[in-house]
């Protein structure tokens, strides 16, 4: 009789961020569709609440005795996605993950990175650590161009393949379901996140006012959705706060959405708005999965890159740099064609939804 197969998934799981637990979702889903009868077991923060909501084997990533053991009863380890490879968050992260990869090198355990977003890498120990590990990996898969470019700057040799963030199939074979307290049209979503400092969240919240005013004037109902609860919750308050307080909104118009969501209820939320404004990256890859209009506030060259990379940079905006003017043009903009914007996420979801297949044909070659 045949071995079950088992899988180690390694990435930024178990700490409540909807983001990254979305490409957690959708990887498993793949794998459990594409390669049934697979034993999978997932690194995570919170591995009881990992393997409650997936239905997954699930052990603590801090306790590496037992991370050692369950990869060297593996037979391949998943890197991803997610954007792991990167020292701006920490200087802790990329040893971590690298750590995990050396593990599963040193017991001869095939590895694939499956859609990750590289960088950015400031440090040199970053970038020598990573060449030295990551030129040894079976498989590499990118979600964006800009990341095989920093890879190959950094001075991996192995090919490496530009795929697709993950999430953006999160929606194959999947029905949207009414939100609970269902959402009054027309209504536009905004996924905001802190970011840096005081003064940029505070310069951010401030260009925005106005545009948002403009909005709730048009008949538009507004949506914060915190995809990382404890953080975006708060940030999302003060700016529900400045319109009420402005006189640019009443109470009524704005809701916070007040709790921990589950990655299916910001999806049905998500589809069911007329369009977004989302700084949180997964925010706009989940709209771009239901083909909902969206404009951009990006924070890091991930953001700008993914808007490159579904043909709607003239939609993104530096949050660094945003002027209450610019966010009026821009959403404006959008307001004027959101039809035509509906079309081309369409199109673009169609040339492009065979990426989301790459690194999972790449597993299972390397399985067999």
């Amino acid at each position: 009789m045949a071995t079950t197969k088992q899988i180690v998934l390694s990435g930024y799981y178990g700490f409540d961020n909807i983001g990254d637990e979305a490409v957690l979702f959708s990887i498993l889903s793949l794998l459990k569709k594409e390669i049934p009868n697979t034993k999978i077991v997932v690194l995570s923060n919170n591995p009881e609440k990992t393997k409650i909501t997936y239905g997954v084997e699930s052990v603590n990533r801090w306790d590496i005795k037992t991370v050692a053991k369950v990869i060297k009863q593996s037979d391949i380890l998943i890197s991803g996605g997610g954007s792991l490879l990167q020292d701006v968050t920490s200087s802790k992260t990329i040893p971590y993950y690298l750590a995990i990869v050396k593990i599963a090198q040193f017991y001869k355990k095939k590895v694939v990175f499956y859609s990750q977003g590289i960088g950015p890498v400031n440090k040199s120990f970053s970038k020598t650590l990573m060449k030295m590990i990551i030129n040894k990996v079976d498989g590499i898969y990118v979600r964006e161009p800009g990341s095989k470019a920093l890879l190959q700057e950094i001075g991996i040799k192995k090919p490496v393949e530009v795929s697709i963030d993950p999430v953006i199939g999160i929606n194959l074979g999947r029905e949207v379901k009414e939100t609970k307290g269902a959402v009054q049209k027309p209504a536009v979503g905004i996924y905001l996140r802190p970011w840096q400092n005081e003064v940029h969240d505070e310069n951010l919240l401030e260009s925005m006012k106005e545009g948002l005013g403009e909005l709730i004037a048009k008949g538009y109902k507004l949506y914060f959705i915190p995809m990382h609860y404890n953080q975006d919750r708060e940030i999302s308050k003060k700016l529900q706060d400045k319109l009420v307080q402005s006189g640019l909104g009443k109470a009524s118009d704005i809701e916070v959405v007040d709790k921990m969501l589950s990655i299916e209820e910001v999806l049905d939320y998500t589809a069911s708005f007329d369009m977004i404004i989302g700084m949180r990256l997964h925010s706009l890859i989940m709209a771009a999965a239901e083909k909902v209009p969206m404009m951009a506030l990006s924070y890091d060259p991930k953001v700008t890159g993914f808007m490159k990379e579904i043909e709607q940079a003239d939609y993104c905006i530096d949050s660094d740099k945003v002027t209450a003017a610019m966010f009026r043009e821009k959403l404006e903009k959008l307001i004027d064609n959101k039809a035509q914007q509906k079309e081309e996420l369409i199109k673009v979801f169609e040339a492009k939804k065979d990426k989301i297949y790459l690194p999972l044909n790449k597993v299972k070659e390397l399985l067999k």
